[in-house]
Order: C-alpha cells, then structure tokens, then sequence
C-alpha cells in the first residue's frame, strides 16, 4: 500500500459527476422558488389597494384612480408598477404590471377585481382587464 497516496483520476471523475447531476437538478428548483419569492411582492399590496377602493367606493359610490386615492402611497416597489383601471360604476381592475426589474426577471403580472377580490396572473403582454389565471 506504500503507492497509494490520494484519489484515483477515475474516482475524482465520479464525484465531479454526481457534484453535477446535483446541480442540475438543483438549479431549475431554486429559479423556480427566487421567481414564486419576487412574484410574491404583488398580492399584499393588491389587496391593500382594494381594501382602499372599497372604502371610497362605500363613501362616494365609484371608484378613484390610483393616483387622486386618499390613503395610497406608492410602495416603490422592486418588480412592479401598480395601477388602477376602472370599469364603469361596478367594478374596478387593479394591475401589478411588469416593470424593467420585473420584465428582465421573467416575472408574471397580476391584475385583482375590486369588486369579486379574485387575483389572475398573467405572463403575456399587461391587459388593461382583470384577465388570466385565476391563482386565489
């Protein structure tokens, strides 16, 4: 056993091999979960905009845009643009919509019904409607 000091080239193959089907595999799931962590920074705020138009809808019976509503104040946030599209007198349409952080992430929109409460994301182009997949 005195020509034995270290690992084997064969042996030192292996484990570059195993460390690299671990991190193929590993990759993908952590993009998966940065991307469900980014996209997490829109609902909250969705649901504080609603809560808002709610409470002017109650005292003057129609919705406000986004800009002239009492109590709102942009939350800077990273992903996202907030904005407020309304509908006639029954209903209102709040969009999270990309912005460059969020476009260049590869990010999702959402667009939330003020008057159902119901959230959709979206992955094409920013609608101007409460339109896409139903995630609540």
């Amino acid at each position: 056993m005195a020509g034995e000091d270290g690992f084997s080239f064969v042996e030192l193959m292996i484990v570059v091999v195993i460390i690299g089907i671990l991190a193929a595999i590993a990759i993908p799931r952590f993009s998966n979960v940065s991307k469900s962590a980014k996209e997490s920074e829109a609902p909250p705020i969705l649901k504080q905009i609603r809560n808002l138009e709610l409470a002017y809808f109650q005292r003057y019976d129609q919705y406000q845009d986004l800009a002239n509503l009492p109590g709102w104040a942009d939350p800077n946030a990273k992903y996202y643009t907030f904005s407020v599209n309304i509908n006639g007198t029954t209903d209102a349409c709040i969009l999270a919509s990309r912005n460059t952080a969020g476009q260049n992430a590869k990010l999702d929109g959402f667009a939330m019904s003020v008057a159902t409460g119901y959230i959709y994301k979206f992955d094409d182009a920013d609608p101007t409607g409460c339109t896409g997949t139903r995630v609540d």
